[in-house]
């Protein structure tokens, strides 16, 4: 019985071992009020579905988007950016865009998760 429940440690200590790590808090850089990127704010039920359209242009010029950084179940078509929400997560999330053409840059979505 002892070498069972030593093989069952075992088994769970390697698999916690081999799991992804946690994402991390948010950069500094994105925190409140120390953004230096193009800041576009949102809100959204934890579980639900987050749509947002980015800015067609900047200064008269068309704008395109890339994802630099995004949470999981995100995706960007053309310049809309979608993501589904986990019913447990809560909190302030930076979203990293490079914004791309004639006004480059980068954009940050803070989306605040709330229950």
């Amino acid at each position: 019985m002892t070498a069972l429940r030593f093989g069952l440690l075992l088994a769970a200590g390697l698999l916690v071992a081999a799991a992804p790590p946690q994402r991390a808090a948010a950069p500094a850089r994105y925190a409140a009020g120390a953004v230096q990127a193009d800041t576009l704010r949102a809100q959204v039920r934890a579980g639900e579905t987050l749509i947002v359209a980015l800015p067609a242009s900047v200064g008269g010029a068309e704008a395109t988007y890339r994802v630099v950084e995004a949470p999981a179940l995100s995706w960007l078509v053309d310049r809309s950016f979608m993501w589904r929400t986990l019913p447990n997560e809560r909190g302030s999330l930076p979203v990293v865009f490079e914004r791309t053409g004639v006004a480059p840059g980068e954009v940050v979505l803070l989306v605040e998760i709330v229950p």
